[in-house]
């Protein structure tokens, strides 16, 4: 009885020490942002002992976006980046995201990206991004400044920051094959249908030919709604330029990837290039890189952030590798993931004043 007394005293005291010596307020507050954010905008606990942030348009010399300030005390600033989808900064999982990290004290700043409504990225979306984030410089100069992008805005993330290789997501979109770090075997995923043809409506616009980049288009919208619809017609009357994205799109052998990108048309190329972290000096990003990704991911393999975690060897890294959260699925919250998910809340936190 003694010893069960005497250890329950020790653990208690342990507890008590962590809590003085360690970050209490953030860690609890890192729970609630983890259920906020798996409500994806549904009444919950942390909206109800904080103030709704104020939102408004904002317009700048080079840009405009969605600006969300907390009630209270802005502590950080973030530019918060919309990934590839038809409502850009009006997506509402993006709006309730900016509004959860809002409620902790960061100021957002969503900025416009004309393309990523039309399913497309670009090279300038970094100077957008770079943009954005020197107007939220100006208007926030005294609070540690950040960028968070979902999905494939990381590339022009990234790039805005410094201002992985694009070919190894390619070849896992069309073929499901990559290879996590410090491992020399090649795995094998079927890949989400999305990310093919959104590749392939994305890059239909930067054909010289309009007659294929119109097929294309076409094929990608029919395929959005039925994966296994006949457009056979379609592919037929393809040029030059319109059959070599299409067989790049719907290449299976991962040894071909390489090559079929080497017979894309020049401007498409050129846009790849431009987003490709590969052919950037990751080394010079500074502070602190907070990576999450779902290792069953359908639209971009783990090994992408493996990759970019390894080469930023300038700043100061944490990657959170997570079950059961798919690509963007943060409210599916999980015995499998709440731990990792609450210290990836809790790194971002951590980063406030």
């Amino acid at each position: 009885m003694k010893t069960l007394r005497r250890s329950t005293i020790a653990l208690a005291t342990a507890v008590a020490l962590l809590f003085l010596v360690g970050r209490p307020v953030t860690w609890v507050q890192a729970a609630m942002v983890m259920w906020d954010l798996a409500a994806g905008g549904a009444p919950t606990l942390w909206q109800e002992v904080t103030d709704a942030p104020s939102e408004y348009p904002a317009r700048w010399a080079t840009g405009e976006g969605d600006l969300y300030l907390p009630a209270g005390k802005v502590s950080a600033a973030m530019v918060l980046v919309p990934g590839a989808a038809v409502l850009g900064r009006d997506e509402p999982r993006l709006q309730a995201l900016a509004r959860t990290f809002a409620r902790a004290g960061f100021a957002v700043l969503v900025p416009e990206l004309p393309e990523v409504r039309q399913l497309t990225l670009s090279r300038g979306d970094g100077d957008r991004v770079a943009s954005a984030l020197r107007q939220m410089k100006e208007w926030q100069p005294d609070v540690p400044l950040g960028v968070a992008a979902i999905s494939y805005a990381v590339a022009p993330a990234i790039i805005a920051a410094l201002q992985d290789d694009l070919t190894s997501a390619i070849r896992f979109i069309t073929t499901g094959a990559f290879r996590p770090m410090g491992d020399s075997r090649e795995f094998r995923r079927e890949p989400k249908g999305y990310g093919r043809w959104a590749f392939l409506h994305a890059n239909a616009g930067r054909l010289d030919d309009a007659t294929d980049a119109g097929l294309l288009r076409e094929i990608a919208r029919r395929r959005f709604r039925d994966a296994d619809v006949d457009v056979g017609s379609l592919s037929a009357a393809l040029g030059p330029q319109g059959r070599a994205v299409l067989a790049l799109v719907d290449n299976r052998d991962p040894d071909a990837v390489t090559v079929l990108i080497g017979a894309l048309p020049e401007r498409v190329r050129r846009e790849i290039d431009g987003l490709n972290l590969a052919l950037y000096d990751l080394s010079k990003l500074r502070g602190h890189v907070i990576l999450v990704h779902g290792q069953g991911d359908p639209l971009v393999p783990y090994s992408e952030s493996q990759s970019l975690a390894a080469s930023a060897s300038g700043a100061r890294v944490s990657l959170f590798l997570m079950d059961d959260i798919g690509h963007v699925e943060f409210n599916a919250v999980s015995l499998k993931n709440a731990w990792a998910m609450w210290r990836a809340i809790v790194a971002l936190l951590s980063e406030r004043l």
